[in-house]
């Protein structure tokens, strides 16, 4: 029996279209794992990317402006 409690690992946009232009007869099946592999090392590369980003940017934010109490 599948265990329903952890959530199914989606797929990446470029999965999706290496799929569906295998689907549609556009992509010979000998293709098809090149495009998948390449497309999830795309995927990842973006993550790591996305998640290094924020980083950098607190550092370079300047402080916030304090609050005045207008009662």
């Amino acid at each position: 029996m599948a265990n329903l409690a952890k959530p199914a690992r989606t797929l990446t946009q470029g999965e999706q279209r290496a799929l569906a232009s295998f689907i549609a007869g556009r992509m010979p099946a000998g293709q098809l794992h090149g495009e998948l592999c390449r497309a999830r090392e795309q995927a990842l590369a973006r993550a790591s990317a996305h998640q290094s980003a924020p980083q950098a940017e607190e550092r370079l934010a300047p402080a916030p402006l304090p609050a005045f109490n207008a009662a």
